[in-house]
């Protein structure tokens, strides 16, 4: 008899795995979770914590939602968070924010303490983040470059939707916007940029996987064991 296939970790994110049927799963801070196939439902759990070492005082452990073949949601209900979103599996998926998170461009608060960063990470990864860094998302494979599978298909705040293309574009588009030029920054970047400024907290061999596109790979292969 041939032995089970066993799941992979990315980086120190614990690996935990759905069912075949709907999933509806709050991700905890600091793990990775795998859907499978089915509707899903991930919500990010992400968990800020007193770090003295952060110009804000606290830092935040984020999580990894990963939904399979099926129409999947991931739902981010609160005001801070960090986590990424990695669909490996095809389906018609939605990210839901509420209609107050700091990403809507349709409401961007224009206070100088609140810069919202986009950066497109090695022309293929989205990331949006706060000026303070206690909010941010990254997109993995949004666009299907490496796969078409891994395609995000809508961006909704509110009830009001985008298609991910157009959200991404509204993003970058603000930094051009009469008032927003400062505090709407588009930049282009890499991991190994991000990792040695600081900005994303990733050791060596996450860096690797998510420049070279394994950790998509982790994704698609843990999803396919469900």
């Amino acid at each position: 008899m041939a032995k089970p296939q066993l799941p992979m970790q990315f980086g120190p994110y614990p690996t935990k795995m759905g069912s075949k049927r709907k999933d509806r799963q709050t991700v905890e801070a600091g793990s990775a979770f795998y859907a499978g196939p089915g509707k899903d439902i991930l919500t990010e759990g992400s968990q800020q914590v007193p770090d003295k070492n952060s110009p804000t005082g606290v830092s935040t452990i984020s999580c990894i939602m990963s939904g399979g073949s099926g129409d999947d949601t991931y739902k981010f209900n609160k005001k801070e968070h960090w986590a990424f979103v990695a669909d490996g599996g095809g389906g018609k998926d939605t990210v839901k924010f509420k209609s107050s998170s700091h990403f809507n461009p349709d409401s961007f608060n224009l206070k100088s303490d609140n810069i919202i960063s986009t950066i497109l990470i090695n022309k293929r990864d989205v990331l949006v983040l706060t000026g303070n860094l206690t909010t941010a998302v990254i997109f993995t494979d949004p666009f299907g470059k490496l796969d078409k599978n891994n395609k995000i298909e809508k961006v909704q705040f509110g009830k009001k939707k985008y298609s991910f293309k157009k959200f991404y574009k509204s993003m970058k588009k603000a930094q051009s916007h009469d008032n927003y030029g400062d505090l709407h920054p588009f930049t282009r970047s890499t991991y190994a940029k991000l990792g040695a400024t600081g900005i994303l907290n990733l050791e060596s061999i996450e860096t690797e996987a998510l420049t070279d596109g394994s950790a998509f790979g982790i994704a698609a292969y843990n999803n396919s064991l469900v």
